[in-house]
């Protein structure tokens, strides 16, 4: 009796602790809800509403997405480089932290993909990322706006 009692408690501990698991992972790897902030004839630039983050008290990590044009691929690949690593650009995401009290950002990462999905280059950023103040109507200022007041 003991025994049976014993494996009924630890197939229910087992049991629980895989659905924790499992709904702890499709929290963190849930699929990101873009959201159109701003499009102009170079590119579209979306933010992450689902995958926000709160770090540390009064800072914010949000995901940000840039889809280019033909004309404002031309113009990142002038910055990034003539090399044909980049020949397949089709977005650049960006992951910012923002201080919602004194309305800065710092980047930490950016990532090149092409139309599928594939990372073409990662810069992480975060060990030289200084805090920077976010100009009126910038685009980071809407998605301050937009993460600050959850």
């Amino acid at each position: 009796m003991l025994r049976a009692m014993t494996i009924f408690f630890c197939a229910t501990l087992l049991a629980c602790a895989a659905l924790v698991t499992s709904l702890a992972t499709e929290a963190w790897c849930a699929e990101p809800n873009w959201v159109l902030l701003d499009e102009n004839a170079d590119s579209r630039f979306y933010y992450d509403q689902r995958g926000a983050q709160n770090p540390n008290e009064g800072v914010v990590q949000v995901r940000t997405r840039v889809i280019y044009t033909e004309s404002g691929k031309a113009d990142a690949l002038k910055i990034l480089e003539a090399s044909g690593k980049f020949k397949n650009l089709y977005e650049t995401r960006y992951l910012h932290e923002l201080n919602c009290e004194e309305q800065e950002s710092r980047l930490l990462e950016v990532r090149h993909l092409d139309k599928e999905g594939v990372t073409l280059k990662t810069a992480d950023l975060s060990s030289v990322a200084e805090w920077e103040a976010i100009p009126p109507f910038a685009r980071m200022g809407v998605v301050l706006e937009k993460a600050c007041k959850r």
